[in-house]
């Protein structure tokens, strides 16, 4: 080669990925090259999306599982370990019958029972059975984190908003050409008759039924309801790492590309990345597969407020190796991208503690490293 082009202040497409080069480059001369490297803005690189390994997938499987059942990574202390989510309202039934379309719960032991490891166990080999028992899913769903949202006001109901839940719901199933099969998490807590109000069980049986309609299908719908005094976020999370690894094995196979399966949730999931000691793998697993929600004006059409989703970005904020999308004389060669810190910035790097510092740009930028060839 005859050395490097370094372009810095790159900006990006944040709907293609595709890079703009910045003006000016600095030149980089090889060693063995006397020669000053042509200058060639007219090269295009475009960012691509950076998966997981298929060993961090499986260490993030086994971390999370260790988390729920040994309560602890070791080496690792944080106070969200055990599972565990802390004081919880009170329980009562969950307010079903069984139906193999959703699990029930039963025979749950006082947090201080010494049989509770091996109810844990017990508990999470039919959690894993329930995942192996149902068909492949793409989308995962924090029921709790959509039930809460928007909830904290003066006199709000102590149980989850019910509605909303059902809202992303329907707007999944009738959306993607109704393909999408989805995998609902919310604690049992949610469906108990304590807690939940009564014109909601008429929902719940909509949930766990085979029911078809022009609009949407709730056959396409899987409840999973976390057993008392286990955290479902780690449930959840299991589910869309297990599953996911599966789907991108079907995805290679049959050369159809797809982001796996994708966990919609607001949560930023803090409590996951201090936990596990993959922080690195969890992070751009996170950036990969999470998916932000949000309400929008009331629809009168559809009789609910519009669902505002927000996917990961096709291509992986992360430093790669990229090639040139264009043929050109002289500068076209492969480039190393570096992404630079933007306002907003928070726990992107391995320590998970980074925060950007305010005066940093609210845009992507880039440092782009150009071969010349």
């Amino acid at each position: 080669g005859k050395g490097w082009n370094i372009y810095r202040g790159c900006t990006v497409d944040v709907n293609t990925g595709k890079l703009t080069l910045g003006d000016a480059p600095e030149r980089c001369k090889s060693g063995d090259d006397n020669a000053t490297p042509a200058i060639n803005a007219k090269a295009q690189y475009r960012l691509k999306p950076v998966e997981l390994s298929d060993r961090a997938w499986n260490t993030m499987c086994d971390m999370n599982k260790s988390i729920v059942l040994e309560g602890e990574v070791k080496g690792n202390v944080s106070k969200f370990q055990g599972g565990g989510k802390g004081k919880k309202r009170a329980r009562g039934g969950n307010g079903n019958n069984h139906n193999p379309h959703h699990n029930n719960n039963h025979n749950r032991p006082n947090n201080n029972n010494p049989n509770r490891s091996q109810w844990r166990i017990n508990g999470w080999k039919n959690f894993e059975k329930f995942i192996q028992d149902h068909p492949p899913y793409d989308i995962v769903i924090d029921g709790a984190n959509i039930g809460y949202y928007e909830q904290n006001f003066a006199n709000s109901p102590k149980h989850v908003d019910y509605k909303q839940i059902d809202w992303v719901l329907r707007h999944l199933l009738e959306s993607n050409g109704g393909n999408h099969r989805i995998m609902l998490f919310l604690h049992e807590r949610h469906f108990s008759p304590r807690l939940a109000p009564d014109w909601a069980f008429a929902l719940f049986r909509a949930w766990d039924s085979r029911e078809e309609s022009p609009a949407y299908d709730y056959g396409r719908l899987t409840v999973y309801r976390t057993p008392a005094g286990m955290n479902d976020d780690w449930y959840w999370m299991h589910a869309a790492l297990v599953n996911g690894e599966k789907r991108k094995d079907e995805d290679a196979a049959t050369s159809m590309s797809s982001s796996s399966v994708l966990a919609i949730t607001n949560d930023e999931m803090r409590d996951h990345h201090f936990q596990m000691s993959a922080q690195g793998s969890f992070l751009r697993w996170k950036e990969r597969h999470q998916v932000y929600f949000d309400f929008g004006a009331w629809n009168r059409d559809l009789r609910r407020r519009d669902v505002l989703l927000t996917y990961p970005k096709s291509y992986s904020r992360r430093i790669q190796r990229v090639d040139c999308c264009i043929d050109v004389d002289g500068g076209g060669g492969e480039a190393i991208v570096i992404p630079l810190a933007k306002r907003g910035d928070e726990g992107r790097f391995t320590d998970g503690l980074h925060m950007a510092e305010e005066d940093v740009p609210e845009e992507e930028t880039y440092v782009v490293i150009q071969r010349v060839i």
